[in-house]
């Protein structure tokens, strides 16, 4: 190392003093931005997870899943699972013709080849006075739910 003048040592003090303050406050403003923008996606993070959640549930395979995401990284699909179980409250019937998933539009009713046409479909639902309510999506899913019987069912797990 060479030896400074005490003007060239000052110098590079100032290098030293305004860098490492230069670099505090970038390490600040991305923890802050990376806050914002955690918090702006969130609706989006939310929405997401749950079309994956509906997806699987649906049977889906997981690589598909994956796919339409972008990614062939299989473990993405089950990071995602993860996260959604214990946010995204599902309810699935005994055996797995019907399920129900709050969503922030409510809940949000998936069969999966119910009655005699193995229909499947998806819809928003709502439970108005002991009725179970269309609100959005496959409109022949809630008179399919009501032929097959299953109505009360549903009715108990929304309300």
């Amino acid at each position: 190392m060479t030896k400074l003048s005490p003007n060239a040592q000052s110098a590079l003090n100032k290098v030293i003093g305004s860098h490492t303050s230069y670099r505090v406050a970038k390490e600040n403003f991305e923890a802050e931005l990376q806050k914002e923008l955690d918090s702006k996606l969130e609706s989006y993070v939310s929405d997401r997870n749950t079309s994956v959640k509906l997806a699987d549930i649906a049977g889906v395979p997981r690589t598909q899943i994956g796919r339409a995401m972008g990614t062939t990284n299989y473990r993405t699909v089950q990071d995602i699972l993860e996260e959604a179980a214990g946010t995204i409250n599902t309810t699935q019937s005994a055996d797995k013709t019907w399920s129900v998933v709050e969503t922030s539009n409510g809940w949000e009713l998936v069969i999966n080849g119910l009655g005699a046409g193995a229909v499947s479909g998806s819809a928003i639902v709502a439970g108005v006075d002991g009725e179970l309510i269309y609100v959005d999506g496959d409109p022949f899913v809630v008179p399919q739910v009501y032929r097959n019987g299953l109505a009360e069912d549903i009715i108990e797990v929304i309300s």
